[in-house]
């Protein structure tokens, strides 16, 4: 459905296109013509500008020619007041009680559900946060989870069918670390204080660092025996640092961790356990099957419940080891190991790109990274055991065929970008071309913190529950020194809706450096301030019983200041969610909805909407509100932030 402002802008265009073919026979598309429309940088150049220039190439013609006829032309649009011709520049003036009719029509015609097209779409896959499951979700993960989230619901409040996924890694080294220390410790139950995820998480550290400073004092006393002075000082260096990380992780568990060290030292192989572990968890042993489920359960358990807490919905949780046990994996492996394109890659199998790459037009299908050396992706290692990118290719066809998608999204961080292509190329090298030409890797950079660096296998970490414990807090102390008492459930919804936008108002291509001051500033660009805003604007309309008289709107009253500033910017939502959709840019939604309410708190401190002038501006005013109130709503709804009625 098209939006007030896309009616505007195709007014304006379809006047201009008719215009220059009767007068100037050039034959211009309505697209050609909005593609170059802007809006100008100060008021007082107008409201909308097309740069006469940029149409020259398309319509040969003298400037002068050109520029007259686009300004002769828009001055018919029944929406335009005035055009002023600057330099190159042809710049509109629009008629505010003319077009702020539309606006509040639409309004008053869509309701709620004013923004949404729900024109029916199509069948997407997202899958998002997918954390490897050996300890709880770190903040990096809760960009994910945010994204993901987001991106599910701008495709599904758009008519899109939609099914989260998320893929629980329960094979390879990492897990296999973690079992071996649960089993070691006899398959413990965490203190009453601490969340199961957390608890395992640290028994993951702990097992990961004690076997690693085996075989580094291995490697020592080799080094020692061959007189290797450099290799000796290097290893007794990482061997410092190896305790250090050891006795940081048992000072937050010091009984169990103390136990593990003893059970570990009298070991004969720790290394050579993890990955007999490893080797037949993946063959279905069944011992190892069920103790690895009981750990990652486990973990599972706890990476559940902070979803909840974010207000992070999946539908489908996929075990990779399913993967095996249903023989999609073989399914792959025997397509590749029969393809013309398998190589050795060191001795063991891989499929090798080189010629596809070759293919330029190809690489733009699949839209391939520029620039960047894709090299064989190895398939199995030499011990048999399948490599996860192997699995994923299984995991990718699966998600197709399960819910018959027309597009699958994998929600994963920048660093992957070169397995996500390998991913692609070997889907369309093992006929599966429909699967790789509507896969899309969302790719975003990383979360830091000032001053720590992030390791699951040193336990130096950040978790979201950690962040989410003192946002709260913040939001506790905030709102208790304006004299309220906040329930629990309602410091909740801030602190997860203050993360989660402070994940989406920077581009996913940007690092983001958390900054727990920013997201809980009540006063401009964060969650608390734009939940706020919508509670004003509630708060107003409850005071009449949401009652808007919309057919006692006196119009003239939209040319005005802010009035009028709100109503052009209500106007663009429908066009701005189109913009959103089609790029899946949060951070363009989170700087509309910040232009919004900003211009709307600086009118309700201005002017009196209930009880100031005419009956007819009174509902120009409430009709107004109801515009931010639905588009507050509306956004807000689109990122996962909380609405609140009061806050």
């Amino acid at each position: 459905m098209t939006g007030p402002y896309e009616k505007l802008v195709e007014d304006i265009a379809n006047r201009v296109v008719a215009g220059i073919r009767d007068r100037l026979g050039c034959n211009l598309s309505v697209e050609d013509v909005v593609g170059v429309m802007e809006e100008p940088p100060r008021k007082e150049f107008g409201d909308l500008a097309i740069p006469a220039p940029r149409l020259l190439k398309k319509c040969r013609a003298k400037f002068q020619d050109l520029a007259g006829c686009i300004a002769s032309s828009v001055k018919n649009s029944v929406y335009v007041e005035k055009v002023n011709v600057t330099g190159p520049y042809i710049n509109m003036f629009i008629d505010m009680k003319a077009y702020g009719r539309v606006v509040i029509e639409n309004l008053r015609d869509r309701g709620e559900s004013y923004g949404f097209s729900n024109n029916g779409g199509d069948r997407v896959v997202v899958e998002f946060v997918s954390a490897n499951p050996v300890h709880p979700l770190h903040i990096g993960s809760g960009r994910n989870a945010a994204l993901g989230d987001f991106i599910a619901r701008v495709l599904e409040l758009n008519g899109s069918k939609v099914e989260r996924r998320y893929y629980i890694d329960d094979l390879g080294l990492q897990v296999a670390y973690l079992a071996y220390g649960y089993k070691l410790l006899d398959m413990p139950e965490p203190p009453r204080s601490m969340k199961v995820d957390h608890f395992m998480g640290l028994i993951y550290a702990a097992a990961a660092t004690l076997t690693e400073i085996i075989s580094v004092k291995e490697e020592l006393e080799s080094a020692r025996k061959a007189n290797d002075t450099v290799r000796y000082k290097e290893l007794n260096s990482k061997l410092s640092e190896l305790l250090a990380d050891l006795e940081r992780i048992r000072s937050k568990l010091p009984e169990y961790i103390d136990k593990l060290i003893v059970k570990i030292k009298e070991r004969r192989d720790p290394k050579a356990e993890v990955y007999d572990i490893m080797r037949k968890y993946e063959s279905g042993d069944p011992d190892t099957v069920e103790l690895v489920k009981s750990a990652v359960e486990k973990v599972m358990t706890g990476i559940q419940q902070t979803l909840r807490d974010l207000g992070v919905m999946i539908d489908k949780w996929d075990w990779e080891s399913d993967l095996i046990r249903e023989n999609l994996v073989s399914e792959v492996l025997n397509k590749a190991l029969k393809s013309p394109y398998i190589t050795l890659e060191k001795g063991v199998p891989a499929l090798d790109f080189s010629q596809l790459l070759k293919n330029s037009k190809l690489r733009e299908k699949l839209d391939l990274p520029k620039y960047i050396d894709i090299p064989p992706l190895v398939l199995i290692r030499s011990d048999g055991t399948t490599l996860y990118t192997t699995r994923d290719i299984a995991y990718t066809v699966k998600k197709f065929r399960e819910f018959n998608a027309d597009r699958v999204i994998n929600v994963i961080a920048v660093e992957q970008v070169i397995p996500q292509a390998q991913l692609k190329l070997a889907l369309y090298l093992l006929g599966y071309k429909k699967e790789a030409s509507n896969l899309v890797h969302y790719a975003y950079e990383l979360v830091t913190l000032p001053g720590t660096s992030m390791s699951g296998r040193k336990g130096t970490y950040v978790t979201i529950d950690e962040v989410l414990s003192e946002l709260k807090a913040v939001a506790r102390k905030l709102m208790t020194e304006r004299g309220v008492e906040p329930k629990d459930e309602i410091l909740l919804k801030i602190a997860r809706s203050a993360l989660k936008y402070l994940m989406l108002s920077t581009s996913p291509s940007k690092p983001i450096v958390f900054d727990l001051a920013r997201a809980m500033n009540i006063k401009a660009n964060s969650a608390p301030y734009l939940m706020y805003t919508y509670a004003r604007a509630s708060s107003v309309l409850s005071r009449c019983d949401n009652k808007v008289g919309w057919d006692k709107v006196d119009f003239s009253g939209c040319t005005e200041g802010l009035r009028r500033d709100l109503i052009w910017l209500i106007g663009k939502f429908p066009h701005v969610m189109k913009y959103v959709l089609k790029y899946l840019r949060p951070e363009d939604l989170a700087t509309y909805l910040n232009m919004v309410a900003d211009v709307f708190n600086s009118w309700y401190d201005r002017e009196r909407i209930l009880d100031d002038g005419s009956e007819g501006l009174r509902h120009l005013k409430l009709a107004i509100t109801f515009g931010v109130k639905t588009v507050m709503r509306n956004g807000l709804t689109v990122m996962g932030l909380d609405v609140l009625e009061r806050i």
